[in-house]
């Protein structure tokens, strides 16, 4: 290989590189859902039996 031809693949891999640093380092896109809970659903489970 000739000293261009891995001066220009050199470059070509560290633009890529680069490019992959900035997109990975960008913000993601802020998502709100909203799921409707019905009171009954927002009890803790019964785990024991009362002891009498």
């Amino acid at each position: 290989m000739s000293r261009r031809i891995r001066i220009l693949l050199g470059v070509l891999l560290l633009a890529v590189s680069l490019t992959l640093l900035v997109w990975g380092f960008m913000p993601s896109r802020r998502e709100v859902r909203t799921q409707p809970i019905a009171p009954n659903e927002m009890q803790l489970p019964y785990l024991f039996e009362s002891v009498s």
